[in-house]
């Protein structure tokens, strides 16, 4: 087994002068493989938390050892996968599953990472008087409770997510926000620990919880099917992509790279690429961490690949529906008078966005054609389709009345992760992308027009207890 993580400031944060707090953590030993994500809280209550989530890394790191050396591995024996949603989300649904010996045995493991990292935040809030900058820029309330020694917790607050691997079993925690992406032996990806609800927009479960011991979800398995690689990311890097496939993709490109130029050139083209991604992104700090076996991910690369392939028809098949979509809007509204500004507007902008669609098509293909070439050598067929490739409905750039922009820019010189070369990092690990259908993401100043995936990071100032 093989590890990486890395974690970096985020773009607001370098804006602010905010440290990150963000914190990462990933080993290999001859008895288990561990990797640790933990994002501290932006508001202004967790002021100490980039000091939280490195205590969380720690913990979790004593504590996860000190439980793998003395389990009795027979307690996860050909245990299929099995995921457990939070006893909270069990709670609401009236199902209760946490009673076998292995809910018991991972129980006391997060209560122990709990009470860990409680004591470390205690002695270093003991310890570590409140400096003059905090002084200056605390709110008056959070620093008389720190004084006083009320709620410590939410001065360090952090979220957790973790992934355990050894020869007999593996399993993976979370709690909190950010995503974690398993690909099996069939190039197939899927999020082994269950999504919590309670963690939406600006809202998140967290360690500081009062409940944390309630908001754990996990997954497990020792029946011998082991993930090809895990990734666990912040949700610094989850909503810098949209859809959750387009973060997939990415992953899949720094696998890729690790199989071609080596784990020391993906190191270092993932430290190059973050602050990028963050930059043109979600803004805020980005963690990510891996566990993957080198070997079989040289034998099942091209089943990365194919899910590429895949994932690239998918998106070509709406694209063509919406083709076809501009089309007959061209179609109707060209039967119009459209001396009718209103009509005129639809009508022009109608021709705007098949001219885009066009266009986002001939990106899409051309990575397509370049994945078949990957998986079939030279022989390979380029792509084509019964639609067509026709560009007769560029919008005129003479002068209207109505307020639409140009043609949207070439998306060609793309660089891709897999074609960087180890010297040239400061595009390596992207790809284009395109409104929500993109395959990745790249450096290119474009993408902020997406609104969606690019507004400004909102920082987590209350946690699910706090919700109203």
């Amino acid at each position: 087994m093989k590890d990486l993580h890395h974690s970096c400031q985020g773009e607001s944060h370098i804006l602010s002068n905010k440290v990150c707090q963000d914190s990462s953590y990933s080993s290999t030993s001859d008895t288990m493989s561990i990797a640790i994500v933990c994002d501290g809280h932006g508001g202004a209550r967790y002021f100490r938390s980039d000091v939280g989530s490195r205590f969380a890394v720690d913990a979790t790191k004593e504590c996860v050892q000190a439980f793998v050396s003395e389990i009795d591995v027979n307690l996860f024996k050909n245990k299929p996968f099995t995921q457990k949603e939070a006893l909270s989300s069990e709670a609401s649904s009236n199902i209760y599953t946490k009673d076998t010996n292995v809910d018991k045995a991972l129980r006391q493991l997060f209560s122990s990472i709990i009470y860990c990292w409680r004591e470390k935040i205690t002695q270093h809030s003991q310890s570590t008087p409140l400096s003059e900058k905090e002084k200056s820029s605390i709110k008056a309330d959070y620093l008389s409770d720190f004084e006083e020694g009320i709620g410590i917790e939410k001065t360090y607050g952090c979220t957790l997510m973790c992934y355990v691997y050894t020869a007999h079993f593996w399993f993976a925690f979370h709690i909190g926000d950010g995503k974690c992406i398993a690909f099996d032996d069939k190039g197939t990806w899927f999020e082994p620990i269950p999504w919590d609800e309670k963690c939406f927009l600006n809202k998140t479960t967290s360690l500081c919880d009062s409940s944390a011991i309630e908001e754990f979800r996990y997954c497990y398995c020792g029946d011998g099917n082991n993930p090809v690689a895990v990734f666990l990311g912040s949700d610094g890097i989850d909503d810098s992509f949209g859809e959750t496939e387009n973060m997939v993709n990415f992953y899949v490109q720094i696998l890729k790279l690790i199989n071609k130029e080596g784990l020391e050139t993906a190191v270092a083209n993932i430290q190059e690429t973050l602050p990028q991604l963050s930059k043109i992104g979600s803004k805020d700090d980005m963690s990510i961490a891996c566990i993957y076996d080198e070997e079989s991910l040289r034998e099942k690369e091209k089943n990365l690949v194919g899910w590429q392939k895949r994932n690239i028809e998918n998106q070509l098949f709406e694209t063509n529906k919406r083709i076809l979509k501009y089309k007959e809007e061209i179609t109707r509204l060209g039967k119009c008078d459209l001396r009718n500004q209103k009509l005129m507007i639809d009508f022009q902008y109608a021709k705007q966005d098949l001219s885009k669609a066009f266009e986002l098509k001939h990106s899409l293909a051309n990575k397509w054609n370049k994945i078949s070439e990957e998986i079939d050598g030279e022989s390979y067929t380029p792509y084509n389709d019964e639609i067509g490739w026709e560009e007769s409905y560029l919008v005129e750039s003479e002068s209207t009345d109505v307020n639409c922009t140009s043609t949207p820019p070439s998306n060609e010189a793309k660089t891709n992760v897999e074609d960087t070369p180890a010297d040239n990092t400061n595009e390596a690990c992207y790809e284009n992308s395109e409104e929500d259908t993109v395959t990745g993401l790249e450096v290119d100043e474009t993408i902020e027009a997406e609104e969606k995936n690019m507004t400004d990071m909102k920082d987590k100032d209350n946690n699910t207890a706090e919700k109203e």
